[in-house]
């Protein structure tokens, strides 16, 4: 009976070693908690900053590219596109349709390469088409001229938007080039090429928009005349909206004239 007894204490003594208590789970799994909230933002943080590092990879990348399209144009700047949706990046035809990235004005100088026109950090909530568009816009409207056959409302009116020469820019390095870009037209955000400058984006009161986007922790990621790349933030005459949106200059248009 002794021994009985005896054997069960020494049971229940090695259940207790090898077991856990209920307040002792408790302490563990607070401490983890701790953990994950000391670690979570840093890897939020670090993921954010590799997305801005790769960022200003595709316009250096962007910017190169640009940079033999000249050479190889008679010192020419790349038009954005036109109706036939051949634009700098591919081909672009409407909707629900994918685009083709090895069909555009500068994709043989990218080696056809979709990536480096995609910001990973920007998720557009609304598709331009069947996958990923552009996620930079172009300053076209002080780099390109306009050419039309026909009239708007005629069915064979046709356009394209052609290169001037590069070298009227008078100060590259005050000149932006391509930079984060996003619209929301009465809608979602969604992908913006054309990085209309301010201005004309403010020229309808009641009706005012913004084309730059500042989804780098407050900041755009911008491509100058120059060929450097750098972060710039929004002006405070004009406060970025609910979708991060804003401007980079007032009405003025000073970083996106050619001629100052």
């Amino acid at each position: 009976m002794a021994a009985a007894v005896l054997g069960l204490r020494r049971g229940l003594i090695m259940k207790r070693k090898n077991g856990f208590t209920l307040i002792e789970l408790l302490v563990v799994i607070a401490i983890i908690g701790i953990l994950a909230s000391l670690l979570l933002p840093a890897l939020a943080r670090a993921k954010a900053s590799s997305y801005t590092v790769k960022n200003r990879n595709n316009l250096r990348q962007i910017g190169n590219a640009f940079s033999m399209f000249e050479d190889e144009n008679d010192g020419l700047s790349v038009g954005i596109g036109g109706s036939d949706g051949k634009y700098f990046f591919g081909q672009y035809n409407g909707p629900g349709q994918a685009v083709d990235f090895s069909g555009g004005h500068l994709s043989l100088y990218v080696d056809n390469n979709a990536k480096v026109w995609q910001d990973p950090a920007f998720n557009p909530h609304s598709k331009r088409a069947q996958g990923r568009t552009c996620s930079y816009a172009y300053n076209y409207r002080f780099l390109n001229t306009l050419e039309e056959s026909g009239s708007w409302w005629e069915p064979n009116y046709s356009y394209r938007w052609v290169g001037i020469e590069i070298g009227a820019m008078v100060l590259p390095v005050d000149t932006v080039l391509f930079g984060d870009s996003a619209r929301n037209w009465m809608g979602p955000v969604e992908e913006n090429w054309f990085w209309t400058p301010p201005s004309e984006a403010r020229a309808w009161p009641g009706w005012e928009t913004a084309y730059t986007h500042f989804r780098h922790n407050g900041r755009a990621t911008v491509l100058w005349g120059d060929g450097h790349v750098g972060m710039v933030d929004p002006i405070q005459k004009f406060p970025v909206n609910q979708d991060k949106l804003g401007y980079i200059c007032d009405t003025s248009d000073k970083f996106f004239k050619i001629v100052k």
